[in-house]
C-alpha cells in the first residue's frame, strides 16, 4: 500500500507497512476469549462433572493407568475451574445482554459438591476435609454475593437461582460430610468397638446358617449377614479395632470352618463373594457418596429442587424479551438450559448408578428385616446385582526378579537414559486369579484352621513360618512308616531356609528363587494345582515387596538391591538362556550370592526323589503362610489405596481370615490395663 506525502513543493510516494496477519489473529483470539471466557469455562466445568460421574464408577473394577490419569486430571481440574469462574462472576460487570451469566453461580457450587461416584480421589483427600470445609465457607459466601447481584437484575430469575443455590449448598455440604466421615473413621479409634461387641456373635451365627445353602435361593440371608458385619470388617481392614478381643467364639469359628470344608464346592464361591461385596462396600464408604444410608434422601431433595428450578426457568421465557427490559444472549440462554437439564439428568443418573453399581441399597434393607419387613424389598436389588458380576479386577500382579533383570539388561539406550532420570519401565505383568488358586488357598486355610494348634492363630510381631513348620511336622507324623529320610525332608528344607529366623523380605526372596529353581529342575512334576499356585503366589509376593515396597524397611531394601545386583552381574548367563542358568545353579556349576547358594541347598532337599509326594504342597504352604502374614501386616493405607485401582488380592485374603475366624495372638492373649 502506498500513500502520497507532501514534502515542500513535491509529492512523494511513501510505503506504509500493514499490520501483520499473525498480530491481528492474536488480537482476534484474545478478543474472543475475553468475550466468551466465562461461557467456555462453565461448559468445561460441566463436562468434567460428566466425566467424573460416568468414569469414576468403574475404577474399583479396573486397574487401568489411562483411567486413573483421566480421573486424576478431571478431579483436580474440576474444583480449580469452578473456583476460578466463581471469582470471575463476582467481578462481572458486563452489559445487560450477558447478565444471565450470574445465574450460573449456583451451578458452580453444585459442581464443587462433586459427583456421587467420587468424593475423594485418594485417602489423602479424606484427611484434608478441614481444608475442603474452609473452601466451602468461602465459596458459599461468594455465591451469596453473586445471588444478591442477580436479585437486582431480572426478578423472574431470582426463584430458580435461589433453588439452585440451596441444591448446590446441600451437594457441597454432603461432600464435606462424606470426606470427614471417611477420614475420621479410618484414622482414629472410635465407637467401632460397639459394633464388634454387639454384633460379632450374631454375625457368625448368621454366617454358619447360610454356608451350606445355595446363594441364589438365600440371597436375602447372604446380604443380611454381609451388610450386618460391614463395620466389623471395615474396622479390621483399616486397623481401627482388633478382631475378637475379649470374645470367646472359638467353637463357633471352628464350626464355620468345618462347614465350609464339608460343602467345599458351593461354600468356597460364597466365601469369596462375601469378601468381594464387603470390599465393594468399603470402597463406596471411603470414596463415594453412595456409602450412606441417608444419601438417597439428599439425592431426592436435590432432584426436586433442580427440577423445580428448571420449570421456573422455562416459565421465565428468557429466550424472549423479558418484560421489555432485557434481551439475553442466545448463547447464554442455551448454556443455561444445558446446565439445568444436565443437573437434572446427572441427579437421575446418580440414583440409577447407586442402585446398579453399589451394594449400599441393601444396608437399610438389612436393618428393616430386623423388624420383619417383607422379602419383597430384595426383589429389585437382586435383579440389579447379578451374583456373577465381579466387584474388583480379579487380577493379580506378577513380578519375577530374574525376568525383570533380563529385561533390564536387554533394555535399549533410550530406555536406560529415561531410567536414569526416574522414568522407569514397569516390568510387571498380571494374571487372572483362577478358581483353582482361590480353591487351593481356601483349602489350605481351612486345613490350618481346623487342625493346627490354637486354630492357626496369627501373630503380627514377626514372621516365623509357624504354619509351614506345623504342616511339615504333620507330614513327618503321617509318613512315619515310609522311611526316616522321606519323613523329615520337609522339615530339613525349612531348617535350611532358616524360615524361623530369617527376616521376612529375605525369606520371600529366598523362596522366590527356590520356586524358580524347582520349576525348572523338577522334571517329573505334573501340572499339579500346587505347582501353578506356587508360581503365581511367588511372583505376586515378589511384586508386593519389590514393586510396592510392602514390609520394606531400609535393611530389607538393601537385601533386595544386593540380590538384584548379583543377578545383573551374571549378564551373559541369564540373558543367553534363563532355564539353563537356573539349571546350572541347581547343578552347582554356577555359584552366585549367598542367598542363591542357600536357595540351591533348599531346592536340592526338596527335589529328592522321595520328596515328590509333598514337594509342591510344602512350597504352596510356605506361600500361603507368607501371604496371610503380609495381608495382616501391610497396613490399612495399602488396602485403602488399592481399592480404587482394581483391588489387591491381599486385601481379599485379609477379609477371608476374618470370615474363617482366625485369631490374632497379640490381641487375644495380652490384656492392656
Amino acid at each position: 500500500m502506498r500513500v502520497l506525502k507532501e514534502c515542500g513543493d513535491c509529492v512523494c510516494a511513501v510505503p506504509t507497512c500493514p499490520p501483520t496477519t499473525q498480530h491481528s489473529s492474536v488480537e482476534h483470539v484474545q478478543q474472543l476469549w475475553k468475550e466468551w471466557e466465562i461461557q467456555l469455562l462453565v461448559l468445561a466445568s460441566f463436562s468434567l462433572q460428566v466425566i467424573l460421574l460416568f468414569s469414576a464408577a468403574f475404577r474399583k473394577r479396573h486397574s487401568s493407568r489411562v483411567l486413573s490419569a483421566l480421573l486424576w486430571l478431571s478431579y483436580l481440574s474440576a474444583d480449580s475451574i469452578a473456583v476460578f469462574v466463581l471469582g470471575r462472576l463476582a467481578a462481572h460487570t458486563s452489559d445487560p445482554q450477558h447478565q444471565l451469566v450470574l445465574f450460573w453461580a449456583p451451578f458452580l457450587l453444585l459442581h464443587l459438591g462433586g459427583q456421587d461416584t467420587i468424593t475423594a480421589f485418594s485417602m489423602e483427600d479424606c484427611m484434608l476435609w478441614k481444608r475442603h470445609l474452609l473452601n466451602f465457607t468461602i465459596q458459599v459466601a461468594l455465591a451469596i454475593y453473586i445471588v444478591r447481584k442477580q436479585w437486582h437484575g431480572g426478578s423472574q430469575l431470582v426463584a430458580p437461582m435461589v433453588l439452585m443455590f440451596i441444591s448446590g449448598t446441600i451437594k457441597y455440604a454432603e461432600r464435606i460430610r462424606a470426606l470427614r466421615r471417611a477420614g475420621s473413621r479410618s484414622s482414629s479409634f472410635n465407637a467401632g468397638g460397639r459394633h464388634l461387641a454387639s454384633g460379632l456373635s450374631r454375625y457368625y451365627d448368621g454366617l454358619l446358617s447360610i454356608i451350606s445353602e445355595k446363594k441364589e435361593e438365600n440371597f436375602e440371608h447372604v446380604m443380611d449377614v454381609t451388610c450386618g458385619g460391614f463395620f466389623m470388617k471395615f474396622d479390621f481392614l483399616m486397623d481401627v479395632n482388633p478382631p475378637f478381643s475379649g470374645i470367646d467364639l472359638q467353637d463357633l469359628r471352628i464350626a464355620i470352618a468345618e462347614r465350609i470344608h464339608r460343602f467345599d464346592d458351593g461354600a468356597s464361591d460364597l466365601v469369596y463373594k462375601i469378601v468381594e461385596i464387603q470390599l465393594s462396600l468399603v470402597h463406596d464408604y471411603l470414596y463415594t457418596k453412595f456409602g450412606r444410608v441417608t444419601g438417597v434422601l439428599h439425592r431426592l431433595i436435590t432432584l426436586v429442587l433442580t427440577s423445580t428450578a428448571l420449570v421456573l426457568f422455562l416459565e421465565a421465557r428468557v429466550d424472549h424479551q423479558l418484560q421489555g427490559l432485557v434481551n439475553y444472549s442466545r448463547a447464554d440462554v442455551t448454556i443455561s438450559y444445558i446446565l439445568l437439564v444436565g443437573a437434572v439428568t446427572m441427579e437421575i443418573s446418580s440414583t440409577f448408578m447407586w442402585s446398579l453399581l453399589s451394594y449400599w441399597p441393601y444396608m437399610p434393607i438389612a436393618y428393616w428385616r430386623t423388624f420383619d419387613y417383607d422379602k419383597i424389598f430384595h426383589c429389585v436389588p437382586k435383579g440389579l446385582h447379578p451374583g456373577s458380576r465381579m466387584e474388583w479386577s480379579g487380577k493379580m500382579k506378577q513380578y519375577n526378579m530374574l525376568d525383570g533383570c533380563i529385561q533390564e539388561i536387554q533394555a535399549g539406550r533410550l530406555e536406560r537414559m529415561m531410567g536414569s532420570i526416574g522414568i522407569k519401565r514397569d516390568y510387571t505383568t498380571h494374571v487372572v486369579i483362577s478358581p483353582e488358586v482361590k480353591k487351593v488357598l481356601l483349602v489350605k486355610l481351612l486345613e490350618i484352621k481346623t487342625n493346627a494348634p490354637g486354630g492357626g492363630g496369627l501373630s503380627s510381631s514377626s514372621f516365623r513360618g509357624q504354619w509351614s513348620q506345623w504342616w511339615a511336622a504333620l507330614q513327618t507324623k503321617d509318613y512315619l512308616g515310609a522311611g526316616q529320610q522321606s519323613e523329615s525332608a520337609a522339615q530339613r528344607a525349612l531348617q535350611l531356609s532358616n524360615i524361623q529366623g530369617l527376616a521376612f523380605v529375605s525369606s520371600v526372596y529366598l523362596w522366590h528363587m527356590v520356586t524358580d529353581i524347582c520349576l525348572v529342575a523338577d522334571k517329573t512334576a505334573s501340572a499339579s494345582e500346587f505347582r501353578s499356585f506356587s508360581q503365581a503366589l511367588s511372583n505376586y509376593m515378589m511384586y508386593l515387596v519389590a514393586k510396592r515396597n510392602v514390609m520394606l524397611d531400609s535393611c530389607a531394601y538393601h537385601v533386595l538391591h544386593k540380590s538384584r545386583h548379583s543377578l545383573l552381574c551374571t549378564r551373559p548367563a541369564i540373558v543367553a538362556d534363563r532355564s539353563a542358568f537356573l539349571q546350572k545353579v541347581y547343578d552347582g556349576v554356577y555359584h552366585g550370592s549367598r542367598a542363591l547358594d542357600q536357595a540351591r541347598e533348599v531346592s536340592l532337599e526338596l527335589l529328592r526323589p522321595e520328596g515328590a509326594a509333598y514337594r509342591w504342597e510344602l512350597i504352596a504352604t510356605v506361600w500361603v503362610d507368607m501371604l496371610c502374614y503380609i495381608a495382616r501386616n501391610c497396613g490399612a493405607e495399602f488396602h485403602a489405596k488399592h481399592l480404587i485401582t482394581g483391588g489387591e488380592f491381599a486385601s481379599h485374603v485379609k477379609i477371608v481370615l476374618v470370615v474363617l475366624g482366625f485369631s490374632f495372638h497379640e490381641y487375644e492373649e495380652v490384656e492392656l490395663a
